[in-house]
């Protein structure tokens, strides 16, 4: 096939696939993709959207740029690759099932530690740069629209099945998702300005305060609030 040739004639320019240890085309093809969308988050944290290009991303993957072009045609298309890969990972931390069985206050509690995680990690600051990119973009902007509307559907339902025995009704249940990510979106642009000795812990403790509040009226919020 013309595609296996081709992607084996750009992995050998990166130096992969020695005599007598190669692997499978398409293992070493998937292994580039991902070495190339790991580049990409990497370099977008260092130095901003508008500090990357391509060339950049080659060199950091270690591969060559004919490798890039053959997986991505353009910027846009490996940033909309770097944001899948983010979402999945999230996806991966993001195991709200696991405290279906905890009272209200507690499940609160692990939640909102478990999203801070993610919104508050390093590779995140990767989406935000994005995200910035993605303005200037009407091919990104639109494909992203499309994408984060399923996942924000997928989310909102697991969020409502996760508070079901609150007696708050779905669509607060689901408005309080909505203001949980605003929130946190925006601690994690104050950590990028303060740096990583912030602390978070005093604001966290009252957005858990205030959600509890909604989701269990009278109950007394898991952990201290100070």
């Amino acid at each position: 096939m013309v595609r296996a040739s081709q992607d084996d004639m750009a992995e050998a320019a990166d130096g992969e696939g020695r005599k007598g240890a190669r692997k499978p085309q398409q293992e070493r093809s998937s292994a580039t993709r991902r070495k190339l969308v790991r580049a990409t988050i990497d370099l977008l944290r260092e130095r901003g959207y508008a500090g990357v290009t391509t060339p950049d991303i080659a060199d950091r993957a270690g591969v060559s740029r004919g490798a890039l072009q053959y997986h991505f045609a353009g910027k846009e298309e490996i940033y909309f690759a770097a944001i899948q890969e983010i979402s999945a990972w999230m996806d991966d931390e993001m195991k709200m099932s696991l405290f279906a069985g905890l009272p209200i206050p507690e499940r609160v509690d692990r939640v909102v530690d478990q999203h801070w995680a993610v919104f508050g990690s390093d590779d995140y600051i990767a989406v935000l740069e994005i995200r910035l990119y993605e303005r200037f973009n009407d091919w990104l902007h639109q494909n992203m629209k499309t994408q984060l509307n399923k996942v924000t559907e997928v989310r909102d339902l697991e969020w409502v099945r996760l508070f079901a025995d609150s007696p708050a009704d779905t669509a607060t249940v689901v408005r309080l998702r909505g203001m949980v990510l605003d929130l946190l979106r925006g601690f994690a642009l104050r950590k990028i300005q303060e740096g990583p000795e912030a602390d978070f812990g005093p604001p966290l403790a009252l957005l858990k305060g205030v959600l509890v509040g909604v989701l269990q009226p009278g109950a007394p919020p898991a952990g201290p609030v100070g």
